[in-house]
């Protein structure tokens, strides 16, 4: 990976702390990990949510939606493809990134017709995030 002048590092900082992120995982150390590296990146505001269904109802309840969702694929009951639906249906203007493990190219497509906005490829590291991140900063 190329590394980053220091205006660009300067950039994606103050653009992270500008941004809120929810991050959505049932796995709780997964969820605690991915909070702790989108902190370490600069975001000020992390809303952790167990699943899919506390992601919609903390999206429903919001004073304001975040500008990101984080989330995996498969968890329990509302899973990634169905909160990617929902949140995309009444937030249009939301950023969807799915984190997973299902890689296929079927479910990559699947997720795109359904408007997602980046995919990182589970296990993932901070630079596969940062690369994700970077393209919504820039698209």
């Amino acid at each position: 990976m190329q590394a980053m002048s220091t205006q660009e590092d300067s950039d994606f900082t103050t653009w992270m702390a500008g941004q809120e992120f929810m991050v959505v995982e049932d796995v709780s150390s997964a969820r605690m990990l991915e909070a702790s590296l989108l902190r370490g990146l600069g975001a000020k505001k992390v809303v952790p949510a167990t699943d899919g269904a506390d992601a919609l109802a903390k999206l429903d309840s919001a004073d304001h939606v975040p500008d990101i969702v984080i989330s995996d694929w498969v968890m329990p009951d509302v899973d990634g493809l169905a909160l990617l639906e929902a949140a995309k249906g009444k937030y249009p203007n939301l950023k969807f990134i799915m984190l997973t493990g299902k890689t296929d190219l079927d479910d990559v497509r699947l997720a795109r017709t359904k408007g997602v906005d980046g995919y990182i490829a589970k296990p993932f590291t901070k630079e596969s995030l940062v690369a994700a991140l970077k393209k919504l900063m820039t698209g």
